[in-house]
């Protein structure tokens, strides 16, 4: 009778024992994920201030850079880039003034053997040098000969720019050229597909870039015609071209 009440008591606590924690057990879990949830935003919202402070100093550094780097940038620029460029093409201008203008502006004089023994008519510099001039009269013939002879050995034949006429815009095999200068400017001319490079070099020279300093190049891709004995068909530029006048590498 003992050992049965023993174990009713025991089948009670037991009983009693599972209904309390079941009870208890879902208020702590509950209780623990409110208190959770309560610390993570916390924490969430501390890491998203942080992340947002150095964002805003590392965009505040690089506009600080940048805008050092266009300072200096932009008086690299004013004190050493434009005035080498306004030089350079001064010197481009000068060149082609000097080139298309006449060599000599002034009044010449004859400078012959003529000598003026009246000092009062002499009245230029040109005229001045012909008084003062004494010719020799020992000059030796032979040595003269020779030294005539071999300068005419070593003279050169001098080009003669002769262009071709220009064809009419229905000739079938013309081409019409627009050259680019260094200058900025820009001139057009036609030309034969049987024409040579050799009459695009004429061309540019009559405009005052020689083809001693100058070369034409395409524009894409960047071919540089140097045999000026290549027709343009050969070249295959078709009815229309744009061609660049560039100064030779020194």
């Amino acid at each position: 009778m003992l050992t049965l009440q023993l174990i009713l008591q025991g089948v009670f606590l037991f009983t009693l024992s599972t209904l309390l924690l079941g009870w208890l057990l879902p208020k702590i879990y509950t209780l623990l994920l409110c208190a959770i949830h309560s610390l993570v935003p916390a924490k969430a919202k501390h890491e998203k201030d942080d992340l947002e402070l150095y964002e805003s100093k590392k965009k505040e550094h690089r506009e600080k850079s940048q805008t050092q780097y266009d300072s200096l940038a932009s008086e690299y620029n004013q004190r050493i880039l434009i005035p080498r460029q306004e030089e350079k093409r001064r010197k481009k201008e000068e060149d082609f003034i000097k080139f298309l203008g006449p060599a000599w502006k002034g009044k010449g004089s004859p400078l012959g053997g003529q000598v003026f023994d009246d000092e009062n008519h002499c009245d230029s510099a040109g005229q001045e040098a012909a008084r003062r001039r004494i010719v020799r009269e020992d000059i030796n013939l032979d040595v003269l000969a020779a030294a005539a002879s071999n300068a005419a050995k070593k003279k050169k034949i001098k080009h003669v720019i002769t262009l071709p006429d220009e064809p009419s815009a229905d000739e079938p095999d013309a081409i019409s050229v627009l050259f680019r200068t260094p200058l900025g400017t820009t001139f057009q001319r036609r030309f034969l597909n049987s024409d040579k490079v050799q009459c695009l070099c004429d061309l540019i020279t009559t405009k005052g870039f020689s083809y001693k300093s100058y070369i034409i190049s395409t524009s894409y891709p960047r071919v540089l015609l140097s045999d000026p004995n290549v027709t343009l068909l050969e070249l295959k530029f078709g009815k229309r071209i744009l061609l660049n006048i560039e100064e030779k590498d020194a």
